[in-house]
């Protein structure tokens, strides 16, 4: 069956990712336990697809509390038409008003993700975040990008702009597989497998901050047991940090 070959596919990139991105990925949980020891938060963000990924990592039962994505409305897929979203990719001076508007300070941690990391909004956040004191963290597909030239007007691409860099080991044009007699790859894996690298950051983050001493803010489920006390607990402690409450 073809949906076998894709799950094979998807489960070889993941070896791949699991056999050489450790480092990158110790690297950014380094820092984001470092920001979040120091009272600072993690921010999140992606445009389309990527947007989704940032949400996956937000508001998740066993994950970071403090851990906030910044969205715009026209990045993301509910926007109508959905084709313009990437337009607003695109677009150099987006970035930098959202992140002005995030709260965002030196000291925090900035991951941003994209797959092909050549256009404008996610090379513009990086850059802004940089100059505002923050650690960058780049998830992105270092084949994609060295495949195609920067949009941005620097003429740079994500990955040559952050300070922790995680590849996600994306084919260039993303879907992975082949169907004889039909032209166009099929079966994206970017989101399954940058998923499970923000996931696993995520884990390596809070497993450091326990073996520091710390007790990092983590969401419980709210469908078991005990959750909506722990979590309302949790948020009531943390308020001042929450900017989404």
């Amino acid at each position: 069956m073809w949906a076998e070959r894709y799950l094979e596919a998807l489960g070889a990139k993941l070896q791949s990712l699991k056999s050489d991105q450790i480092e990158a990925i110790s690297k950014a949980a380094a820092a984001m336990a470092e920001a979040l020891a120091q009272g600072g938060m993690i921010y999140v963000f992606g445009c389309g697809h990527s947007a989704a990924l940032s949400m996956d990592v937000f508001y998740r039962a066993g994950g970071l509390m403090l851990l906030q994505p910044i969205f715009g409305e026209e990045i993301l897929l509910n926007w109508r038409p959905v084709t313009e979203t990437s337009e607003w990719e695109r677009k150099e001076e987006y970035a930098p008003r959202l992140f002005q508007d995030s709260g965002a300070r030196a000291g925090d941690a900035m991951i941003v993700v994209s797959n092909s990391g050549r256009n404008g909004a996610p090379v513009d956040m990086a850059l802004a975040a940089a100059e505002a004191g923050l650690t960058v963290i780049a998830v992105t597909s270092i084949a994609a990008a060295e495949s195609l030239p920067s949009r941005h007007s620097s003429g740079k691409r994500l990955h040559e702009v952050a300070d922790i860099v995680i590849d996600n080991h994306v084919d260039a044009g993303d879907a992975a597989i082949e169907i004889p007699g039909f032209a166009q790859r099929v079966g994206p894996t970017s989101t399954a497998l940058a998923s499970a690298l923000l996931q696993a950051v995520v884990v390596e983050t809070i497993a450091l901050l326990v073996q520091q001493g710390e007790t990092p803010p983590v969401f419980v489920s709210s469908n078991v047991p005990g959750g909506d006390e722990h979590n309302r607990a949790l948020l009531a402690k943390y308020r001042d940090r929450i900017r989404y409450l």
